[in-house]
């Protein structure tokens, strides 16, 4: 904007007119606070007063004061209204639509002389909306203004000294009492040619026209055509009021300009004052500034204004402005008059003190004024040379508005120009005196002396403890509380520094904290903003001071205080109130030793002792007596759950005793649609129970995440979370034996039903080998329950105060003599049961294809649940499976408090697990395998992923693993759904998986039909058989390993299931497997012919007979049950 306005100011700098005026190479600019310099500016309005007065005062700026001036003469405002807004900074003061203001900017304009301040509603907008831009009235300067109704001199001369009539007072225009028209020319001295039609005045002004019959009743003095007024002019020029009406030649012709200024108010006081003067409007502004001066007659007019001076008008006197009567219309008083003011803008006082208070001094008598405007009329001479010729010839006038260089404003000081320097008297050598802004660090101070015309002010240094960070200040402030300052002159306080405050004002030290304890930063107001550091608390009650460390799972503001924590509140704000935090949690008789909780909806935190979902105990860990925890809130146990407990251990106890004859399906080298359904469930469960152990690792897990792991919980069997302390009580000890005598339990109950069969009928008595096969059966299902029965004692993660809690049962602390009880029977279970089973099924392992050839079917139907799952030559991948949930255990255990530890090892668990599963296909259906293996991986990366959750993550990576999570569980949940689907399938289609009934995307490929597959196995034996045997063996010898190992496979599954046996049934095998006729005695082959037994016998070494004693189905089957019976006589 500086580049528009500065293009537009012209600056006066050529010549001078004072003899001693100051040269144009010292005068001086304004410079801003951000150093930027510019001369005066002085705005000028389109009036000739405005010139007169902006020149006049540009001339004693210059050439007095030393300043340079520049004047807008190529942009000059158009009224004073444009001055108001041109000294605010405005960039397009003269466009009514848009000013061009706004906040902030820099004004080239800083004074207007002679400025009418009539516009008070525009003034009071400049002032309420840019209050710091808007600039300052610095008062009269010596006249008024008015605008009215004017009569010439010489005619109110002539009337008073004829008649003795003083025409310029209304009441002697009332043609009741005088004869006015006397002493003036008829409006028909006026030609209409020099006059605007009415019909194009402001007499169509219909509301207008309206109100002067409203208010003066003067009905004949306006036209009403189709509802609309306009005033009466019968000859088209000339208005005529009541008085004159009747008879046109005693109409006083009066004259105004524009389309009729002031016509309505002029209309109704010469209507309401009876007043014989014609309202008339010159046709052109050459018009209205000639005809007044062409005769004698009444004109419209301001002043001060060159236009008429030559006529010495003088304005006819109404009554006194009734602002009541004005409000409402009635035009009919006399309008104030207007003062005539100095504004100045808002930075003048600070950019030049001086030339501030010379516009505030400068003031000029109205006949002074008129003398200037009337002489540059009359002379037709520049303005520059009309004020400079006033100046020379008013010097004692000016010399008055001139202020004393030593007399200096509130808030600037005496100052040497010669010494650059402020100094503290009038006096001195160099004699060169004048006043500057008080610096900062300083303040202005009034000096009492008898030298110079005017009281005057020092610049004094701030004292101690005070100070001053702006200029021209009337005081120094004192230093605030959490301040000091210890030297003089300063232009800020000094902040308080660490381990210290401030409670008073004005101080020069700062007061010490006591020992051991800190401020939160610089500038501390109050002893209260002592106290210990962030993550420390004060421990002591009174006013002294312990500050020690929180420990984790507090959160310790600064300042914290015990009594702060215990109350949950601080009188610093919430803030600095410590706590604890969410997931811990400490007793109100220590609340500073803090307890881990396991779950944030157990431990809310806050203040000591709160528990969540009205739990109680420490920390957090029962519920109430008579209640029971639901995994939000402790619930009462009603009767009803009592009730269901009781159902669910004579359940237990009735499902057990059916157990045993559910083992009596077959078990063939296929699966059957029974098989197909019971191994869908069985890995439905065992991957839940995966999950649920995965759970178990001390991983912050996601919320959704820790929802589902708590729900596969469930199928771990964990009584625990179906409200066992309803039936146990809130004894965490009590409740752990009770759950852990449940697989001894369940034992005992099996070999009771064994030995009470005995007391029945033969054929009710119950079979060794399946009473075993159910114990085995029942001891497997719940062996991940076992196991993580057995080492819960052992899971101790540690609390933040150094104890140790048992993971399930956090109200233990371990090494307690509750903790030591539950070792033993933890002990007891863990080698007897679990050990213990885990080696009975390895041995079983080992022994079963033995035992198989050696037709012992009696042990092998004892182990009939550990194998019946698999293919019979994967007979073994029942131990790894079961022991894979132990060892997924087993981390928690010995790594509690070491989640990244826990990560890998079961990691590592469940990958060894998976790539045995891979190498070995263990399952009888194909599509069973690909599933396991997709479970097992998804399992894989899920435990993975949980290494993004060990530390603090931002969002955008919480959002990568979470993302990762819910694929993999995605992924777990479409496999179980596969296997959900291929249960229905096999239900359906109700025939073995395997067989030529079923889906190819089930078997993975299709199965050949068994006659055409039966076919071709007995023409390749008989191809074979008349091969020779080195040319077989060259042949084989010169196959890959794989394809080696394939025919010996093929060989051992023949011999197995295919052909008939022989005498010594492993001649014909190179690999283990068990026979599925191990399983069932109707299924064993006949003897292979006398012929093949013959020569195999030749080959071999000879035995005493030949005969194959062949024995019956139903005799084998009772042999067999006498042998089984025997064996089990000798186990119990």
């Amino acid at each position: 904007m500086r580049s528009i306005v500065t293009s537009l100011l012209v600056p006066l700098v050529a010549g001078s007119c004072l003899p001693d005026a100051i040269s144009p190479e010292n005068r001086k600019n304004l410079v801003n606070p951000n150093g930027e310099t510019y001369p005066v500016g002085l705005f000028v309005s389109s009036y000739a007063a405005s010139y007169a007065a902006q020149y006049l005062g540009s001339i004693l700026i210059q050439e007095v004061l030393g300043y340079n001036t520049t004047l807008n003469l190529d942009d000059l405002g158009s009224g004073a209204l444009s001055g108001y807004y041109g000294l605010t900074g405005c960039s397009t003061f003269t466009n009514t639509d848009d000013r061009g203001c706004k906040e902030g900017v820099t004004t080239y304009f800083h004074i207007t002389f002679e400025s009418w301040s009539g516009y008070h509603h525009d003034w009071k907008f400049i002032q309420d909306t840019y209050s710091s831009m808007a600039p300052i009235n610095r008062g009269n300067m010596g006249y008024m203004g008015f605008i009215t109704a004017f009569i010439p001199k010489l005619v109110q001369e002539q009337a008073y000294s004829t008649q003795g009539v003083a025409l310029e007072f209304y009441r002697n225009w009332n043609v009741s009492w005088n004869q006015p028209w006397n002493f003036f020319s008829g409006i028909s001295s006026v030609e209409k040619r020099n006059l605007m039609p009415c019909n194009a005045s402001m007499m169509q002004d219909d509301p207008a026209m309206r109100r002067h019959v409203q208010f003066t009743g003067d009905t004949d003095g306006v036209v009403i055509a189709n509802e609309k007024y306009s005033g009466r002019c019968d000859d088209g020029y000339w208005w005529l009021p009541p008085a004159c009406r009747s008879n046109p030649s005693t109409c006083v012709p009066w004259i105004t300009g524009g389309t009729g200024w002031s016509v309505e108010e002029f209309m109704q006081k010469f209507t309401t004052w009876n007043m014989p003067v014609a309202v008339g409007v010159a046709a052109t502004w050459g018009d209205y500034t000639t005809l007044p001066l062409a005769g004698t007659m009444a004109f419209y007019w301001w002043s001060p204004d060159p236009t008429f001076l030559e006529l010495s008008p003088l304005r006819v006197e109404f009554p006194e402005f009734n602002k009541r009567e004005h409000d409402q219309g009635i035009q009919t008083s006399q309008l104030n008059a207007i003062s005539i003011d100095t504004l100045v803008s808002r930075d003048l006082p600070v950019l030049a003190p001086m030339v501030d208070r010379f516009a505030d001094n400068l003031e000029i008598s109205q006949a002074q004024m008129d003398a200037l405007l009337l002489e540059q009329k009359n002379t037709g001479d520049s303005w520059e040379n009309v004020t400079c010729r006033w100046v020379l010839a008013n010097r004692a006038t000016w010399e008055k508005w001139i202020p004393d260089q030593s007399a200096c404003f509130p808030g600037f000081g005496l100052y040497d120009t010669v010494v650059k320097d402020f100094v503290e008297m009038r006096e001195n050598a160099t004699n060169q005196i004048t006043c500057q802004a008080c610096p900062p660090g300083t303040f202005s101070q009034k000096l009492e002396d008898s030298i110079g015309t005017g009281e005057t002010y020092i610049c004094v240094p701030c004292g101690l403890g005070t100070s001053q960070p702006s200029g021209a200040a009337l005081s120094c402030t004192p230093c605030k509380v959490g301040g000091y300052q210890d030297e003089n002159r300063s232009t800020e306080c000094k902040r308080c520094p660490f381990r210290t405050y401030q409670d008073e004002e004005g101080q020069v030290a700062c007061k010490s904290c006591p020992a051991s304890t800190n401020t939160l930063g610089l500038g501390s107001i109050a002893p209260s903003d002592c106290g210990c550091l962030e993550d420390q608390i004060d421990m002591d009650r009174s006013d002294n001071f312990e500050c020690v460390a929180c420990m984790e799972g507090m959160k310790c503001p600064a300042l914290s205080q015990l009594v702060d924590l215990e109350n949950g509140t601080s009188a610093n704000g919430e803030l600095f109130t410590p706590m604890i935090m969410e997931g811990f949690y400490t007793t109100k008789d220590s609340p500073t030793e803090v307890f881990r909780c396991r779950s944030t909806r157990t431990c809310p935190g806050g203040t000591p002792g709160t528990c969540g979902g009205g739990l109680i105990g420490t920390p957090c860990s029962q519920c109430p007596a008579g209640a029971t925890w639901t995994g939000s809130v402790c619930e009462d146990c009603a009767g009803w759950r009592q009730a269901l407990w009781g159902l669910a251990v004579c359940g237990v106890f009735a499902f057990l005793t059916l157990a045993y004859y559910l083992t009596s399906s077959k078990v063939t080298a296929k699966a059957t649609v029974l098989f197909a359904t019971t191994a869908s469930f069985g890995m439905l469960v065992m991957s839940m129970q995966n999950l649920g152990l995965v759970g178990t690792m001390t991983v912050e897990w996601p919320e959704g995440l820790q929802a589902l792991f708590s729900f596969c919980q469930l199928f771990l069997l964990d009584i625990d979370s179906y409200g066992f302390s309803c039936l146990a009580g809130q004894s965490e000890p009590i409740r752990y034996l009770l759950s852990a005598l449940i697989f001894p339990v369940g034992i005992a109950w099996l070999a009771l039903g064994y030995g009470l069969s005995r007391f029945f009928p033969e054929k009710y008595h119950w079979e060794g080998p399946k009473v075993c096969s159910t114990m085995g059966a029942f001891l497997q299902v719940g062996f991940s329950t076992m196991s993580a029965t057995s080492l819960a004692p052992m899971m101790c993660f540690q609390h933040p105060n150094g104890l140790r809690s048992i993971l399930k049962y956090p109200g233990v602390i371990c090494g307690s003599a509750d903790h030591t009880s539950m070792l033993v029977f933890a002990g007891i279970l863990l080698v007897v049961f679990v050990f213990g089973f885990v080696a009975l099924c390895g041995f079983a392992v080992w022994k079963v294809p033995s035992w198989s050839a050696k037709r012992r079917d009696h042990l092998v139907a004892s182990v009939r649940f550990l194998v019946f799952r698999f293919r019979l030559d994967s007979w073994w991948f029942g131990v790894p499976l079961l022991v894979r949930g132990p060892l997924i255990n087993l981390p928690v255990v010995l790594a509690t408090d070491y989640p990244p530890i826990q990560v890998v090892c079961i990691a590592m668990i469940l990958t060894t697990t998976m790539v045995m599963q891979m190498l070995a296909w263990p399952w009888k259906v194909p599509l069973l395998n690909v599933t396991d293996c997709i479970i097992s991986f998804c399992i894989v990366l899920t435990v993975t992923t949980s290494t993004l959750y060990l530390n603090k993550i931002d969002s955008a990576m919480y959002g990568f693993a979470s993302g990762v999570s819910t694929a993999m569980l995605s992924g777990i949940f479409a496999a179980i759904s596969i296997m959900v689907c291929m249960t229905v399938s096999a239900l359906i289609y109700r025939s073995a998986m395997g067989g030529q009934k079923e889906l190819k995307m089930f078997t993975l490929g299709s199965v050949p039909n068994p006659e055409e597959l039966s076919k071709k196995v007995k023409e390749m034996a008989m191809v074979l058989e008349k091969s020779e045997t080195g040319d077989i063996a060259s042949k084989l010898a010169a196959l890959s390993v794989f394809d080696t190992q394939k025919i010996t496979t093929c060989v051992t599954l023949l011999a197995t299931e295919v052909a008939p046996p022989l005498e010594d049934a492993r001649s014909f095998k190179f690999n283990k497997r068990i026979a599925s006729s191990s399983f069932d005695p109707a299924l064993k082959r006949k003897p292979q012919s006398l012929r093949l037994t013959r020569e195999t016998k030749k080959a071999e070494q000879p035995v005493e007979s030949n005969e194959i004693v062949e024995t019956t189905p139903a005799e084998q089957q009772a042999e067999n049950v006498k042998k089984n019976d025997a064996q089990m006589s000798t186990w119990i």
